[in-house]
């Protein structure tokens, strides 16, 4: 009978671990995987409350509306390239979100005809409206 018992012990470890597994790791692994797919989406509705000026030492700029369809194809991209770019500002591409109520005047002052809009901040003549990635691409690295 003892014998029985100890060969059970050995075998509830490895049963306590695969249920530290499912119940503690997977759910917290789920929730970053989550967060990860979903942080540019939040960005995409709650950010730009009011942007005051056009940052000159930024890459481009990407006028675009929240509900615009092919914003939301874009935007996770250009959110994505941002955060891997954060320390280097001159890459960085400014985000202004023209939907929100203080940032209308950027389409009459800039005449942004439709959304996405990419602008150069050093010719503001020098746009792209595009969701190709490859165009974008090429767009923000120089050539047009």
């Amino acid at each position: 009978m003892k014998q029985r018992i100890r060969r059970l012990d050995k075998n509830k470890p490895s049963r306590s671990l695969t249920k530290i597994i499912i119940i503690k790791v997977l759910p917290v692994i789920a929730f970053l995987v989550a967060g990860f797919l979903l942080v540019p989406y939040g960005s995409l509705y709650f950010q730009n409350n009011k942007v005051n000026a056009i940052q000159t030492k930024n890459e481009a700029v990407l006028f675009y509306k929240a509900n615009c369809p092919h914003c939301q194809k874009v935007y996770p991209k250009i959110f994505w390239h941002n955060v891997l770019n954060f320390k280097n500002e001159s890459k960085q591409i400014q985000t202004i979100n023209v939907q929100n109520t203080n940032n209308k005047h950027y389409v009459a002052e800039f005449a942004i005809q439709a959304t996405p809009t990419f602008m150069k901040t050093t010719n503001i003549n020098q746009r792209l409206v595009s969701t190709n990635s490859q165009q974008i691409n090429r767009f923000i690295t120089g050539g047009h």
